[in-house]
């Protein structure tokens, strides 16, 4: 079963620690640039709002004597200005001999003050940030009816600095917030976007298999930072390519060259008088020369150049069975046949997979104790199987008895290729084969293949 690459859970990590990246690059700029240039500025400017010095003496300069007594404030160029500019201003001012005359609109916590005017030399006052008592300055003029205490406030002004200070301070809130949701949203696709070669190369890799040689990984879409990899990885692939096939030519030139000395030797020992070792050294011969073809069969199916037609498995079993009844007789077997009447249509190469078979009926021969009976059975389905009644396969060792050079016993002869050989020729016609406990206690070597196109599996 192939995998789907992990490259998704790359790019959600990817995307978590540069969205971190850049939470802590924004939060670095508002704790070192934003808040010393602009929040703190425009915090101390509401705590202690500026109110200007001059704006008493204009005041003071525009009291008149009153015709009916007292005194009157004259709407003078410089107070009217004052008044345009900063709407909220107020005045109270007063003599030492109580005439007091006022502007604008007085603050209720400063309505008695009239009467203490010239109780204090000046006055400074400064309210903490959110009361609602209005700054007040208290401060003596000269004016025509003489000198005036004057209080004054309201009409707050925000100076340039402090203008400045506050707009970027909110430009910059509103450049942070706008910032955080672009990254949030765009960093994803960019990464999304990035690492799209990167995922096609990845899912390509998950392809890479024996069978299937010549995989490239896709060069194109693949980040810059990484193309070097990718290269490196492809050729990596054509040189395991090469190897491969000058593995598989030597194979096959080897069986090739085996062929013709086993067969003179298998001549002489056949034409050679009989002696005690004959009949051992004609089984060795055989074995040679079985595992020579199934060299060969396994470099044609390789290369595809098996004939794959529709075959009786059963037909197989049978002819497999009437080969080696003699050797298994003679090694104190009795072999069985069960099979079907009507055919069991596969499709395959007849030669490997009579090879296939007969290597598992062997080595139920060899590894069954010289004893009991080996059953070969066809279902309908498709499933051949061959049951023995030796010692079995224990469970530790059935997940390797189909790789090559193992052996059950380490003493034991033969080279342990049989069932690596049998398993290679199954997998290549798309099937499966798997070993398991036998009823009687043996083991059971099962061979399942799919059913020639058109083929139905019924019931016998």
């Amino acid at each position: 079963m192939i995998r789907k690459p992990k490259i998704v859970r790359l790019e959600r990590r990817l995307t978590r620690r540069m969205i971190q990246v850049q939470a802590v690059a924004l939060l670095l700029f508002f704790v070192l640039v934003v808040f010393p240039l602009g929040i703190y500025p425009a915090l101390r400017f509401i705590e202690a709002p500026p109110l200007d010095p001059g704006n008493a003496e204009i005041f003071a300069e525009a009291i008149r004597p009153a015709a009916t007594g007292g005194a009157e404030v004259e709407m003078t160029p410089k107070l009217k200005q004052l008044i345009a500019d900063k709407p909220g201003v107020w005045f109270l001012a007063s003599t030492e001999a109580g005439v007091s005359v006022s502007l604008g609109k007085i603050p209720v916590f400063y309505d008695e003050l009239n009467t203490a005017l010239w109780e204090f030399a000046s006055v400074d006052v400064r309210p903490r940030a959110g009361s609602p008592v209005d700054a007040l300055q208290l401060e003596r003029h000269r004016s025509q009816i003489g000198d005036v205490m004057v209080a004054s406030g309201g009409g707050r002004t925000i100076g340039v600095v402090s203008f400045v200070a506050g707009f970027w301070a909110l430009f910059s809130l509103a450049l942070l917030a706008i910032t955080t949701i672009a990254a949030a949203i765009i960093i994803p696709r960019v990464i999304r976007r990035e690492l799209r070669g990167l995922k096609q190369a990845a899912e390509q890799a998950e392809l890479i298999d024996i069978d299937a040689r010549g995989t490239q990984l896709p060069i194109e879409n693949v980040p810059q930072e990484v193309r070097a990899l990718v290269d490196a990885v492809n050729a990596g692939l054509t040189r395991l390519d090469k190897a491969y096939a000058q593995r598989e030519r030597f194979l096959a030139d080897s069986a090739h060259e085996l062929r013709t000395p086993i067969a003179i030797l298998q001549t002489r020992l056949e034409t050679a008088a009989p002696f005690p070792e004959k009949p051992r050294l004609l089984m060795d011969v055989a074995r040679l020369s079985g595992l020579a073809d199934q060299l060969l069969d396994l470099q044609r199916i390789d290369l595809g150049e098996t004939a794959m037609r529709s075959l009786d498995l059963a037909e197989i079993a049978s002819t497999v069975v009437g080969d080696l009844a003699p050797l298994a007789i003679n090694a104190g077997y009795e072999l069985a046949l069960r099979a079907p009447e009507q055919p069991v249509m596969v499709s395959g190469d007849e030669g490997s997979l009579t090879r296939a078979v007969a290597n598992v009926v062997q080595n139920a021969i060899v590894h069954g104790n010289n004893r009991g009976h080996i059953t070969v059975e066809v279902s309908v389905a498709g499933v051949l199987s061959v049951s023995d009644e030796g010692p079995g396969v224990a469970r530790a060792g059935r997940g390797r008895i189909f790789e090559p050079f193992y052996r059950v016993k380490p003493l034991a002869t033969g080279a342990g290729l049989g069932l690596n050989l049998a398993a290679s020729i199954i997998q290549r016609h798309q099937g499966r084969i798997a070993v398991t406990e036998a009823p009687g206690g043996g083991a059971r070597f099962t061979i399942a293949l799919p059913l020639a196109a058109g083929t139905e599996a019924s019931q016998p």
